[in-house]
């Protein structure tokens, strides 16, 4: 999926709009029915929250997932890789996002959920400046 408009990451949450987030609870579904088609008794199965909650008006607030081995991929408005930056939970940037929805369970805790995993993002230049890894960056 890929936001319509830029969003804020601030770390790794940013606010999606009621329209996305409606794809995202149909695809939370299918999901969770294919996790728990893989487990034995899956009665006794708990589901953990949605990775996003309801805030003030139509909008939602979204927790995203990337991990140190395979961070997304940042480019700018003309799709060009920026080089040298990278996301931290210090990190705030206005841009359209690129991510997919996985499924996840935890056998150890009979537990099943789904994740938002960030893939890249577009950066969207305004008149502000970009914070990467808590540093401002004007030529971002």
């Amino acid at each position: 999926m890929i936001t319509k408009e830029p969003v804020t990451l601030i770390g790794n949450s940013a606010i999606l709009p009621k329209d996305l987030v409606k794809r995202l609870e149909d695809g939370r579904k299918a999901e969770l029915k294919h996790q728990l088609g893989k487990v034995s008794n899956p009665d006794s199965w708990k589901i953990n929250p949605a990775p996003w909650h309801p805030i003030k008006g139509n909008r939602y607030q979204a927790v995203f997932y990337w991990n140190e081995e395979n961070t997304p991929e940042i480019v700018d408005q003309n799709y060009k890789t920026l080089k040298n930056q990278k996301l931290s939970m210090d990190s705030q940037v206005t841009a359209k996002l690129i991510f997919v929805q996985t499924g996840y369970f935890l056998k150890d805790e009979e537990t099943i959920g789904t994740r938002l995993n960030l893939k890249g993002l577009q950066v969207i230049h305004d008149d502000r400046t970009i914070m990467f890894q808590g540093k401002t960056d004007d030529n971002a």
